[in-house]
């Protein structure tokens, strides 16, 4: 299925996650490494390589067929205002979509820009995540492996900030 889809692939510039239609947020039981980034930011912000490749591992053990393919939609972006303590909506954001039923159960994938591939690994890996039956041990190490080396590079990324700072108290010595 994945071969389908990859022809109109192009990468995005800017992942990140968020809710769309009140869509639940992707989780597994195994979750004590999950400090900084939850399931669904490691599957927007992951490398889309590996993914694919564990996609198509999935393929291969599991009935998927595709609800509704990949599709480029705008979706609004939901702020809050702590002033006045309400919603108000920034604007709106294009966004990939695609639903999926992997042996009968259903899974949504979601991401920002015009990502088809990662929107099907997405909803490929939320439908056996949200099916009941227990997460299969292929999908909780690739997590856990991509949630350590996002983990990794935005520990570099905070330490390369880190650098550019200013010392007041050396430059009152001088």
């Amino acid at each position: 299925m994945i071969r389908a889809i990859q022809g109109s692939f192009r990468p995005s510039v800017d992942r990140r996650e968020f809710t769309h239609r009140g869509s639940r947020i992707l989780r597994s039981q195994d979750e004590a490494n999950s400090t900084a980034f939850d399931n669904d930011r490691v599957l927007c912000e992951c490398q889309l390589d590996p993914l694919r490749e564990l996609v198509l591992r999935l393929e291969s053990n599991h009935t998927v067929t595709v609800s509704q393919s990949p599709s480029v939609c705008l979706t609004m972006i939901a702020a809050h205002d702590s002033l006045e303590s309400q919603k108000f909506y920034l604007g709106e954001a294009l966004t990939t979509e695609c639903e999926v039923l992997v042996d009968r159960m259903p899974g949504y994938g979601v991401c920002l820009g015009d990502e088809p591939v990662r929107t099907y690994c997405i909803a490929v890996v939320d439908a056996l995540l949200q099916s009941g039956n227990p997460v299969p041990h292929d999908i909780n190490t690739f997590l856990n492996e991509q949630r350590d080396i996002l983990m990794r590079e935005q520990q570099d990324e905070f330490d390369l900030i880190l650098q550019t700072q200013v010392d007041f108290k050396l430059m009152e010595e001088q």
